[in-house]
């Protein structure tokens, strides 16, 4: 349990992160729009992450399953804000990713 809450706190950061360096001028509506994703999916991103973690998945089979969420992040609050879809899309691109690699340096 410490390395998936280790993990979670990593994705914190990373969201962060991510909305610091690519969409300033919109950094609360991105921050808002990262930790609703990660509370719609923290049950599954929890169970997954301690599988992984356990070896009962691989690294591509949790690849998969995160990624299969994407349809989830609706990046409601960047959209109200006046995001550019295409833009409010990258940025979600850009979390998955991230939350892939998060997992592998951590659970790994």
């Amino acid at each position: 349990m410490p390395n998936v809450d280790a993990f979670f706190d990593a994705l914190r950061d990373e969201i962060t992160d991510l909305a610091e360096t690519h969409l300033q001028e919109m950094q609360e509506a991105a921050l808002e729009d990262g930790e609703a994703f990660l509370n719609q999916t923290r049950d599954d991103l929890e169970r997954w992450s301690r599988l992984l973690e356990q070896g009962e998945l691989s690294q591509e089979e949790f690849e998969s399953l995160v990624r299969g969420q994407k349809d989830l992040v609706e990046m409601e609050a960047l959209k109200q804000a006046g995001l550019a879809a295409v833009r409010a899309e990258q940025f979600r691109d850009a979390l998955i990713n991230r939350i892939v690699g998060t997992a592998g340096r951590i659970l790994l």
